[in-house]
């Protein structure tokens, strides 16, 4: 049975998904094994599932068959997602070929891709065993390579080149650190490798960690021998795959459902906590538990009536505009025009004066500073309508197809699904980008319930493109 240690604001559902799956949780929190029923388990991982520094991902990254395994069940379930995955181990070790020498780093060929080592002693044409010290998930990385490789197992990892102990950020105890170092110091002492303590090895024993870098040791012997036997590039030892998958809005629904299965869970609750707000969202929970005795259904419209409240008044707003490449786009802010409640969602319209001088992408109209941006937004909807105009006169409208908005009382974010319709005052209607919808389709980054819900998307704002266009005039 794989075994999955789970971290992070998605840490109950997330564990809950798993859990359902057939997959054993170690190292759950307390509240999370309350919520779950379970017992603390102190088995070492195979996969760890955690946030990343952005909160509208997770990262997936453990031994690579029982990874992957993780992986496709998350995608499986949370449907609507962006995935990212390395096609290079982390810590996996290879001969490589240098291919190019500049200065005081090498261009290195290990098969899969070219990475780069620092600092380079090599001349071109030259084999050199390396370590991948980072591999690139999203699109645009760059492979890091290095000379100080590991092997890592499930208690410790050693390393080539480094003489030093060091230990997990998990590992604070001063007498765990003494004792594992006394076991390091007696199994390594003379044999120039350093060791570093996974966060597993607090909770293992003196024989569990001593047999481990045995094994390690021995297949340190095997690494060496292969990298001068094999022919180049070739991997010579496995690492841990690297996944990153991104969730929209509709993939955090789906986590909402998952909690709500265990405890009182309130619409929006990972909307809300991605955006900043996890102690308004753990008070709101904590206060409503005993009065709803249930789970947190039908909480949807009371959210909604809060942030309408909040808007109403105007200031200044945020936007996120998150793309399938993971990029993070924060757009120029604007000021609340308009917060309406209509059948029970949020409409909110955004005026946003243009600053610099361009071109307005798709329409192919001159942007000009003082030029008005009346961007509309409404929960629920699979869309964002910029409506451009100048001294009065539209320009033209760009519908941004998008999953549904997450709004705060500062900020909006969404997910980008590339394809995109223009409407022009002449009444001409352009879609764009619908190619880079089908290569990222093609290319595993979308799934297919994402791809086919910007599908429907487009085909609904094609059947009256004008009917999407907003007249500030008008109100």
């Amino acid at each position: 049975m794989v075994s999955v240690r789970v971290r992070g604001i998605y840490a109950t559902a997330l564990s809950k998904l798993l859990l359902d799956e057939g997959f054993k949780l170690v190292e759950a929190s307390e509240k999370v094994r309350s919520r779950l029923g379970v017992e603390l388990d102190t088995t070492p991982c195979d996969v760890t599932v955690k946030d990343t520094e952005n909160p509208d991902e997770i990262l997936v990254i453990g031994f690579p068959e029982e990874a992957k395994r993780v992986l496709e069940v998350l995608v499986k379930k949370l449907r609507y997602v962006y995935k990212w995955e390395s096609k290079v181990e982390l810590h996996s070790v290879y001969v490589g070929i240098v291919v190019e020498r500049h200065g005081d780093f090498c261009l290195v060929d290990i098969g899969p891709l070219k990475g780069q080592l620092y600092p380079c002693r090599e001349e071109a044409g030259s084999r050199v065993v390396v370590g991948v010290k980072k591999p690139p998930v999203r699109p645009g990385e760059t492979l890091v390579l290095t000379r100080n490789f590991r092997l890592v197992g499930k208690y410790v990892a050693l390393i080539h080149g480094e003489q030093k102990i060091s230990f997990s950020e998990h590992i604070i105890d001063s007498e765990v650190k003494a004792r594992l170092s006394s076991i390091a110091a007696s199994k390594l002492m003379g044999s120039g490798l350093g060791v570093h303590f996974r966060s597993s090895s607090k909770y293992a024993g003196r024989e569990e960690i001593s047999s481990e870098i045995d094994r390690l040791l021995e297949e340190y012997k095997s690494v060496l021998k292969m990298s001068s036997e094999v022919k180049a590039p070739e991997k010579i030892r496995h690492g841990e795959h690297l996944a990153i998958t991104g969730l929209t809005s509709l993939a955090k629904h789906v986590l909402d459902e998952y909690r709500r299965s265990t405890c009182l869970t309130i619409d929006y609750h990972h909307a809300l906590k991605s955006m900043g707000l996890s102690d308004y969202v753990d008070f709101a929970e904590d206060l409503l538990t005993p009065i709803l005795g249930g789970r947190g259904t039908n909480t949807r419209i009371g959210i909604h009536n809060y942030l309408w409240r909040s808007m109403r008044e105007g200031g200044r707003v945020e936007i996120i505009h998150l793309k399938p490449t993971g990029e993070v786009l924060r757009l120029q802010q604007g000021s609340v025009e308009k917060a309406e409640l209509v059948d029970g969602e949020l409409l909110l319209v955004i005026k946003r004066y243009m600053r610099s001088p361009g071109v307005y992408d798709g329409l192919g109209v001159e942007k000009r500073p003082g030029d008005v941006d009346y961007m509309v937004v409404k929960t629920g909807l699979p869309y964002v309508v910029h409506n451009y105009y100048r001294d009065g006169s539209w320009l033209g409208s760009y519908v941004n197809i998008n999953t549904p908005p997450e709004i705060a009382p500062q900020a909006i974010k969404y997910h980008d699904l590339l394809v995109d319709v223009a409407i022009l005052p002449n009444g001409e209607v352009r879609v764009l980008d619908r190619g880079e919808l089908d290569k990222l389709y093609s290319e595993g980054v979308l799934t297919s319930d994402l791809y086919h819900y910007a599908l429907k998307a487009l085909e609904e704002v094609l059947k009256d493109p004008t009917s999407y266009v907003y007249n500030p005039g008008k109100d």
